[in-house]
């Protein structure tokens, strides 16, 4: 046997075992972490003739430091966070947070202090825009206040 075929036959042996175990395979992707299973899909029955004002699933307001998390759950009902921790924090949200199902409003921030803020606001709304994407969470959008 040549040193490349012993290998992979070790590899196999290894994945047999391991398989007989009821240990899972071993693999390079990492699972991200997804919303409650519970929380349904967007209904829009429920949210499409609501106001903003009276909007009870969480919703995002885009920042140039970051992406505000506003929910009636949270602490303060606001709370601002890295893109990179946005997936973890809409996460965490209870079940009772999501009345609408998986939906959620999102607004860039209605006033820019300053012409140097739009790019970080772009590529914060880009973020954003990816992890609803991956948790598999509807964007109703809504215009600058």
């Amino acid at each position: 046997m040549t040193t490349n075929t012993c290998g992979a036959a070790a590899l196999l042996i290894m994945f047999a075992i391991g398989t007989l175990a009821g240990e899972p395979p071993q693999t390079n992707a990492v699972r991200s972490p997804q919303l409650n299973s519970r929380i349904g899909p967007a209904n829009p029955r429920k949210y499409t003739i609501v106001q903003p004002t009276d909007w009870q699933n969480p919703y995002l307001v885009i920042r140039p430091n970051g992406v505000e998390v506003v929910a009636k759950v949270l602490p303060t009902g606001r709370k601002i966070v890295s893109t990179d921790d946005l997936q973890q924090t809409l996460v965490k949200l209870p079940v009772r947070a999501w009345p609408y199902g998986r939906v959620v409003a999102v607004t860039d921030v209605g006033i820019i202090s300053y012409p140097d803020d739009v790019e970080p606001i772009r590529r914060n709304q880009d973020a954003a825009l990816a992890t609803l994407k991956a948790l598999r969470v509807t964007v109703v959008r809504w215009p600058s206040a």
